[in-house]
């Protein structure tokens, strides 16, 4: 877990660990379905955010990586 921490995709292992502690906090204090369905909704778009900004990334290190070479 601590490579993920350190690495680009670590907004996703930090939504990973708040979903696990949403999840543990909202069934102890308030058992419901909603906590659990809202918890996952949560992890599901912060997982898709952090594919979203490293597939940019990715693209733009590549882009500045070619324009490197092409120009003299």
């Amino acid at each position: 877990m601590k490579k993920i921490l350190s690495s680009q995709w670590k907004i996703s292992g930090y939504a990973l660990l708040s979903f696990i502690g949403g999840i543990i906090g909202g069934l102890l204090v308030n058992p419901s379905i909603y906590v659990v369905l809202g918890c996952l909704t949560a992890l599901i778009l912060l997982v898709f955010a952090n594919i979203i900004y490293v597939l940019f990334k990715n693209n733009k290190k590549s882009e500045n990586i070619e324009r490197g070479k092409q120009e003299p």
